[in-house]
């Protein structure tokens, strides 16, 4: 088995499209004097990240657990970001 950093561009180029989602979302909630979290955040992106289904040869990356974390990291960044 190897591992072929060059496959995974396609997957790390979409994580940062919804990085910037997740980040642009925070500027908007917080320009309404919304109180915004992480996990605020993360539930938004579920919903983005929801019909996201990425594969690297054949094989399915995204479980439920995984895509939960997937979204919650890049809330996370986003939030951070922003601070």
């Amino acid at each position: 088995m190897s591992f072929n950093k060059m496959k995974m561009l396609p997957l790390v180029a979409k994580l940062g499209e919804y990085l910037q989602e997740a980040f642009e979302y925070y500027v908007r909630l917080r320009a309404t004097d919304a109180t915004v979290d992480a996990d605020t955040i993360a539930a938004f992106m579920a919903m983005k990240m929801e019909s996201w289904d990425p594969e690297i040869n054949g094989k399915k990356l995204l479980d439920s657990e995984t895509r939960k974390a997937a979204c919650r990291f890049v809330a996370g960044v986003a939030v951070n970001m922003a601070k």
